[in-house]
Order: structure tokens, then C-alpha cells, then sequence
């Protein structure tokens, strides 16, 4: 199996998303203020990497299980560990829709260089142990091989955020 679609870990859904003060058991906590406080980076990975949203927590840290920095994608303006993502907010879905978007600030990196990546991984930084240290959040497809030589690389967030839960 490889590269399909894009989600969000379902061990990032056992977790609190907006305060640790809701974490009693959960395998990580995040920030006393949330995702919106924590660094939250993308990092770009190849064909190799095989993607399982249902993973165990463990294996969904960058550099734990598939995401090991041996399948991670670098280059000229992006070095390992990827971009630190800006503007981070939480939104509630208007519209008729039950449910909260995490979002944040498109990324884009001018001058990069990079070969064979699939998409990416967006973990938290912040997150240093526990159960595993850069959790995970959730990883995007980009829906086959894509490549850059000395461009401008934009990443577009859909416009209902990097994640939503909805109801």
C-alpha cells in the first residue's frame, strides 16, 4: 500500500486538540494552549512511506515508523524536518456543519529544489516524549509524484483548514 489520500491520525483524535487539561489518559498531551501554541511543522516525504491513519501512536511521530527521516524529502530551501506552518487558528464550521477546523497560513518557500514527493506529514513539534515525541497530526497527498527546480513552492491549504472534525 502507499500514498491514497490525505487524513488525519486517529491517535491525534484521542488526544486533547485545544486544551491539556482534557487529557486524563490519552497516549500525548499537547500544549496548556493548544495546537494554535505549539510549533506545528510540514514535512515532505516520498513513494516509501505507506501511510496509516489508524497507526499506532508510536508510529506516527516524524521520524518513528514510516516517517523515518530515511523516506523524508529534502532539498534546496528545505531542509529535514520541513516548515514550521504560521497563523494557526481554530474555527468553527459555519454553514450547517457540527464541527472545529484547525488552519493555518499557507506555506511557501521561494527558490526550493526537491525531487519525488508524495506529500507531507504535519506533526507537532512541541509534543518531546511521553508516548512519542512530534506527534502526528495528520498527512496530505498531493496526489502523485511532484518535483521542483529552483521554484517558488506553495502549499495550499484546503479553504476548510489543514484538518476539520465534523459531526
Amino acid at each position: 500500500m502507499a500514498w491514497t489520500d490525505s487524513r488525519i491520525f486517529t491517535q491525534a483524535v484521542l488526544n486533547p486538540l485545544t486544551a491539556s487539561a482534557w487529557s486524563t489518559a490519552e497516549p500525548t498531551t499537547y500544549g496548556a494552549n493548544g495546537l494554535s501554541a505549539d510549533a506545528i511543522l510540514l514535512a515532505l516525504f516520498g513513494s516509501a512511506v505507506t501511510p496509516d491513519r489508524d497507526a499506532l501512536v508510536g508510529n506516527t511521530g516524524y521520524n518513528t515508523g514510516t516517517w523515518t527521516t530515511g523516506n523524508e524529502i529534502t532539498g534546496t530551501n528545505w531542509a529535514a524536518g520541513g516548515q514550521t506552518l504560521g497563523s494557526k487558528a481554530y474555527t468553527a464550521d459555519l454553514g450547517g456543519n457540527i464541527g472545529v477546523s484547525f488552519d493555518a497560513a499557507d506555506v511557501s518557500v521561494a527558490s526550493v529544489t526537491l525531487a519525488a514527493f508524495f506529500g507531507d506529514l504535519t506533526y507537532d513539534s512541541t509534543i518531546t516524549g511521553v508516548t512519542v515525541a512530534k506527534q502526528g497530526l495528520c498527512f496530505h497527498y498531493y496526489g502523485g509524484t511532484q518535483s521542483i527546480t529552483a521554484g517558488n513552492l506553495t502549499i495550499i491549504f484546503d479553504v476548510t483548514g489543514v484538518f476539520r472534525f465534523t459531526v
